[in-house]
């Protein structure tokens, strides 16, 4: 028998590695992470003679990536534009602004582009108000336009209230009238019963919540726009809703319509067995009870009922667009399809604000035109 020990502790320990690495990629997915990231390195800061300022990142998905983005760090934000220089290892960005702070080598994110709220980002008038849900009051902007068309805007995984407000004076813009919720799990807002995230099967109640409020301030017709997993929370609002017969339409930026696909996606980036994956949603769907069918948008199309239009970038490393260009296949009689070459996750605004806007207006108002005349 001694021949068979070490076999034996080898597997035994390749099942404790195994089960370890599957415990953590579960709770990567659900578990509410409080203390802000910041995974990528400033190399340098460079202030050119005449005038300007660069900055040098190490390399890596989300640093080379297209667009104009925010870039945070503990204490400061800064924007910064498209890349001018790259290497194997570095890139160079231009700072285009410092909202707060000042750039120095260190840990930063890549965050959204403005900060603050409505009024201090770009004198938009607002009122804070509270939502009244399940798990609790939930804080929320009203940002007030013309008409009576309302939009409850749903910011995605991880985020917060801010993170839509570079969106927000294109909703102006468009007449539309904005609701601002946080939801459960946000750091202003009230916990889940049990602290998780449910990636959309709970928190629409929160988004029911904000529907109500547009309907009692006198909204005729209320759209629903989310991003990424806000996508998926605005889709199985538009389904449950008891106010769904109010939702003209759905916008969704890099929506998660398969949560499946997402962690396949993911896990393939990570170079990590199928069979680890696979069991990884197992523990996902036993923890947090749900099925991930009942997530499925792509096997639930049948029963969308409004238009939609969905906006994703082709270079999207997190969230793989060909599930929404599936999902646009599968109902070609009410969602429509916008790729855009190059943004990464959530970065299509980032990289062409303009054809972002026109994309949207035009939706809206082949949508929502010929109840305004």
């Amino acid at each position: 028998m001694r021949h068979l020990r070490r076999p034996l502790a080898l597997v035994t320990a390749g099942s404790a590695v195994f089960s370890a690495v599957r415990l953590l990629v579960a709770r990567q997915l659900v578990e509410v992470r409080r203390r802000p990231r910041f995974p990528h390195r400033v190399v340098s800061v460079d202030h050119a003679p005449a005038g300007g300022t660069t900055v040098t990142l190490v390399r890596d998905v989300a640093t080379e990536r297209v667009g104009t983005y925010g870039l945070a760090w503990r204490g400061g934000h800064a924007v910064v534009g498209e890349v001018t220089e790259r290497s194997s290892r570095r890139v160079v960005r231009p700072v285009v602004r410092v909202d707060v702070g000042e750039i120095r080598p260190g840990r930063v994110a890549f965050d959204h582009v403005d900060v603050g709220d409505p009024l201090s980002a770009f004198g938009l008038a607002y009122e804070e108000i509270t939502l009244e849900s399940d798990v609790g009051r939930l804080p929320a902007w009203v940002v007030p336009a013309q008409g009576d068309d309302w939009v409850v805007v749903v910011h995605g995984y991880g985020g917060r209230r801010p993170s839509a407000l570079s969106f927000l004076p294109m909703l102006q813009r468009l007449g539309l009238n904005a609701v601002v919720p946080a939801y459960r799990n946000d750091a202003d807002a009230p916990p889940s019963p049990d602290g998780l995230y449910h990636l959309g099967a709970t928190e629409w109640h929160d988004v029911d919540a904000a529907i109500r409020a547009c309907l009692e301030r006198g909204a005729a017709r209320v759209v629903l726009y989310g991003w990424s997993m806000g996508g998926a929370i605005v889709l199985q609002a538009a389904a449950a809703s008891a106010h769904r017969d109010a939702i003209a339409c759905l916008l969704l930026d890099a929506p998660v319509v398969d949560w499946r696909a997402v962690l396949h996606h993911v896990g393939r980036r990570r170079h990590l067995p199928d069979l680890l994956v696979r069991s990884a949603m197992k523990t996902v769907e036993r923890r947090i009870h749900v099925d991930f069918d009942d997530l499925d948008w792509v096997r639930r199309s049948g029963e969308i009922t409004v238009p939609v239009l969905v906006v994703h970038g082709d270079g999207d490393q997190t969230v793989p667009w060909t599930r929404s260009s599936d999902l646009a296949r599968g109902r070609p009689d009410l969602v429509r399809l916008r790729v855009v070459a190059g943004a990464g996750h959530v970065g299509s605004w980032n990289v062409d604000p303009a054809g972002y806007e026109e994309a949207v207006r035009a939706f809206l108002d082949e949508v929502l035109a010929p109840a305004r005349r």
